[in-house]
């Protein structure tokens, strides 16, 4: 199992309403840091600026081909809807 998070951009009302992350992103890459001191690690970790193209290439892109190799594989993409 791999786990993979990318930040959400915030919204067009957050950015009118001078709202700004609570995300830090490590320089590794592998970890998110809520606020001050609450660190949440991953195999990979991406910005708000990464797009949904680089990282379905990165990371699912090759699931699907494992697929039609015979192996089996799952994607699960979270998202509270409504959040972008």
């Amino acid at each position: 199992v791999r786990v993979v998070a990318r930040a959400r951009p915030l919204s067009s009302a957050e950015l009118v309403q001078s709202n700004r992350s609570c995300l830090a992103f490590d320089a590794g890459g592998k970890a998110l840091v809520l606020g001050k001191d609450r660190t949440f690690s991953f195999d990979a970790v991406y910005p708000p600026s990464a797009s949904q193209e680089s990282i379905y290439n990165e990371w699912v892109e090759p699931l699907v081909h494992g697929c039609f190799s015979g192996y089996n594989a799952t994607v699960l993409a979270y998202g509270q809807t409504g959040a972008g």
